[in-house]
């Protein structure tokens, strides 16, 4: 996957996510049960914490270093997503949102300085055991992708 690939994608699965939101009211953002128990407001910080995971990691790359994130270790992902739900939950929308608009900035800003080789060949960084750019797809667009689709689920039970 090229980057202008990789950057269309992150620029449309974030604009399928904004329009599964759009129009909502403070109190529907902060409702819970949007997904399971988190609210839109959760579902953005639980996102912003994963890509920042990403920004990390592609800084550390372009530093050439082998990466310290949690996609390379291995844990428990629905305890990871606990403990940051409950070091979120509390936080005000607008700082939550602010997080979550300024993650996707440094993402950009970290991809930008990665050349095309560089995010599609699979064997370029070899301890990543794929392309930098299908890690990012996977691990950004995707996991956006599937919330999406939750909150657009979500959405529609509201509407009846």
């Amino acid at each position: 996957m090229h980057k202008n690939d990789l950057i269309h994608a992150l620029n449309h699965s974030r604009e399928r996510l904004l329009r599964a939101i759009e129009g909502l009211e403070l109190d529907q953002l902060t409702q819970p049960g949007a997904v399971g128990k988190w609210s839109v407001k959760d579902v953005l910080a639980h996102l912003a914490m994963w890509e920042a995971q990403t920004v990390t990691l592609l800084y550390q790359v372009r530093q050439g270093m082998k990466p310290t994130t949690l996609h390379l270790k291995t844990f428990d992902n629905d305890q990871q997503n606990a403990q940051w739900f409950e070091q979120a939950k509390d936080r005000p929308w607008e700082q939550v949102w602010a997080d979550f608009q300024g993650v996707r900035v440094q993402t950009l800003r970290r991809l930008d300085a990665f050349n095309d080789h560089e995010l599609s060949s699979p064997t370029h960084f070899p301890w990543l055991g794929a392309s930098l750019a299908n890690l990012v797809y996977e691990w950004v667009v995707q996991h956006e992708e599937d919330h999406a689709a939750d909150l657009e689920a979500w959405r529609q039970r509201l509407n009846g």
